[in-house]
């Protein structure tokens, strides 16, 4: 029975074949599924299919307490610091970019017909990609690349030879007597006075600097010297009101769109968790097809069930709008060609010269001689 049901589809598609036929057929094109992978005559050729890559710029925020924070008021006066440890993520801008491969779901063969009176078999002038994506028929297209010169540009860091202006001992570098007596450990408010003390002697090193109090010439050297003193001055300061650090990276999303799925959900996102699968709100991205449909749509069965004489199998894509949300908010637009989101037709091979956008797979140039 199942025999029976294979020759009747076969004898089928024989049929169509010799109903789109005509005598002068010179080629013979086909969905690839149908062609018996033994057949090497003709070639093999993809439409093209695109993928979006989604690029989230994030800024990370971690507020960091200092391990004296608690006495942040009591010895330095201040208000302004930090008394918990945070983290904070925020969307700071998107990229959009399409990249193309060959459409797994659109492969067809092209047969050469022969000639009936020569016997002879007719060449097919055809150019494809790389991956095998139709690019031209009936001549071939030259192309070429450029590569774009890439200057870097490196700052150099200040000279960090400075002559020594003061020195300001640490907590570590007691004298020997001190380090010998290890039965008298400073207490934690104690060590917290100490580094109070380290402050204020680095802030009148600054302001003797700075006025001109020693009466040395220290050049352009002087810059490098302040630069230091504020540095060792900042690092104590965090040691009470802590420090925020800022980085930025980027999280990447590819997305293959389909035909009639026009929302497609990316992940959460929240600002103490950033991307992630569970808290947050939701980022989505919706799809809006803004191109004219023809009257004359293939069907599936058009495209796969009849092999056509003398036809090329193309793809006009559609023109989208690509919209991103989080939650109720969208926070990005753009407007975009995408290939497998359009329709498939046909155009004659008959004495034409067609080429092909591989990346959309629209026809570029039609010559016919």
């Amino acid at each position: 029975m199942l025999n029976k049901i294979i020759e009747m589809k076969k004898l089928l598609l024989i049929l169509l074949v010799v109903f789109t036929l005509n005598t002068n057929a010179q080629y013979l094109t086909s969905f690839a599924k149908n062609i018996n992978t033994a057949e090497t005559d003709g070639f093999y050729y993809h439409l093209p299919r695109n993928i979006i890559k989604v690029d989230f710029t994030i800024e990370k925020t971690q507020n960091i307490k200092g391990k004296y924070h608690h006495y942040a008021k009591e010895m330095l006066n201040t208000d302004n610091y930090i008394n918990e440890n945070k983290t904070t993520y925020a969307i700071k801008s998107i990229n959009i970019a399409t990249f193309t491969e060959a459409d797994p779901n659109m492969v067809f063969y092209i047969m050469p017909v022969s000639d009936e009176k020569s016997k002879e078999s007719v060449n097919i002038n055809l150019e494809l990609s790389p991956e095998g994506i139709i690019e031209s028929f009936g001549y071939n297209v030259n192309s070429s690349e450029s590569v774009d010169n890439i200057i870097i540009e490196k700052e150099l860091p200040c000279n960090e030879q400075v002559t020594d202006y003061y020195y300001i001992p640490t907590q570590d570098e007691d004298d020997e007597d001190d380090e010998e007596d290890s039965n008298n450990k400073l207490t934690e408010h104690e060590i917290a006075l100490t580094v109070v003390e380290e402050i204020k002697k680095l802030r009148e090193a600054y302001f003797d600097l700075i006025t001109g109090f020693q009466e040395v010439n220290y050049g352009t050297t002087i810059n490098c010297m302040v630069e230091q003193i504020k540095e060792l001055e900042n690092e104590y300061l965090v040691m009470f009101v802590g420090k925020t650090i800022t980085s930025t990276y980027t999280q990447s999303f590819y997305i293959i769109p389909e035909e009639g799925k026009n929302t497609i959900t990316l992940a959460k996102f929240s600002e103490t968790e950033g991307f992630n699968n569970k808290a947050g709100e939701t980022v989505k991205i919706n799809f809006t097809d803004l191109s004219v449909s023809s009257n004359i749509k293939m069907t599936k069965d058009d495209i796969e069930k009849i092999a056509y004489a003398n036809r090329l199998f193309y793809r006009n894509p559609a023109n989208v709008t690509m919209q991103i949300n989080l939650g109720d908010k969208i926070i990005s637009e753009n407007r975009l060609k995408i290939s497998q989101l359009g329709d498939v037709s046909l155009i004659s091979m008959s004495k034409m010269k067609l080429t092909f956008d591989p990346n959309t797979g629209q026809i570029l140039s039609i010559i016919k001689e």
